[in-house]
């Protein structure tokens, strides 16, 4: 029995794979999946997976790429979605901003350097036309961190899925002022180099057993309850964020995408300009 150590966010997107993992097929297959959430995001995942804590995570694709171009120990070996992250850009409920062309000399709350609440206000402030050298970061870990540098006024913004915060929008303690997707496909699958060299043959497994049950629940009657029941979410947030969200049906490397991903990092100055994008990657 080959065990995996699987890391993600504890959110609505990664249902799938605690669903793969119930399911009992990956254990026929030789495979012992160990899941741990996440709660600091792709930050703490990419440092998990250089401490040999990790052998697969689930990443976001700017993240992903970031760590990688900064000599990470992973490969990119598949996406797992097709569809964007919606960003929702935050406030406390009782600050003077109401508008997102006002938060740009404003203090962004962000999970750690290189996660994805990091770089998504440098995307945001380049579509603003905003010099993004200016922006001014606070490392708050997580989204209790966030709760409690706004409440201590240590921080003024913060980017996170809109889906996950919105019980703290919809209980008054924070206000969303806009959305920003990203500009591409939002989440990837990477697993370290030691367990691509020793099992990759088990990762291909993984994925394969995950994106089965991701379109078993996507094709599921019953699955807006499902998914706001495990995530106690409100039913037609749930039904309003499936609407556009698409899990991946097949291992899949979209080389296009991860080209087109790493040149706007590039571009943003958060990659250096030599990295090559056949690096972010490796076929299983």
């Amino acid at each position: 029995m080959i065990r995996l150590r699987i890391g993600g966010v504890p959110e609505h997107y990664n249902l799938p794979w605690h669903m793969a993992r119930q399911s009992g097929a990956l254990q026929n297959q030789g495979i012992k999946p160990e899941w741990t959430d996440f709660y600091e995001g792709t930050g703490g995942m990419i440092q998990a997976l250089k401490n040999d804590e990790l052998d697969v995570a689930i990443l976001l694709t700017e993240g992903a790429i970031s760590g990688i171009s900064r000599s990470a120990n992973y490969k990119i070996v598949s996406f797992y979605t097709d569809s964007p992250i919606i960003w929702g850009i935050h406030v406390p409920a009782d600050s003077d901003i109401y508008d997102v062309n006002e938060i740009y000399h404003h203090r962004y709350a962000i999970s750690r350097y290189g996660s994805g609440s990091h770089l998504m206000p440098y995307v945001h402030a380049r579509q603003k036309d905003w010099p993004v050298h200016k922006l001014q970061f606070r490392v708050i870990n997580n989204l209790d961190g966030a709760r409690m540098a706004f409440r201590e006024d240590k921080a003024d913004v913060f980017f996170w899925e809109k889906f996950t915060t919105k019980p703290y929008v919809d209980s008054g303690e924070f206000r969303c002022i806009g959305e920003c997707p990203t500009p591409w496909s939002c989440f990837v699958v990477v697993a370290s180099h030691q367990t691509l060299a020793l099992h990759a043959d088990k990762v291909r497994s993984l994925l394969e057993e995950t994106f089965a049950q991701a379109q078993k629940l996507y094709q599921d009657p019953d699955r807006i309850n499902i998914i706001s029941k495990t995530f106690d979410l409100q039913p037609e947030d749930v039904e309003a964020w499936l609407s556009y969200t698409r899990w991946s049906n097949q291992i899949d490397l979209k080389k296009t995408v991860l080209a087109e991903t790493t040149d706007t990092l590039k571009d943003l100055g958060l990659v250096h300009q030599k990295f090559k994008v056949e690096e972010t990657y490796q076929e299983i």
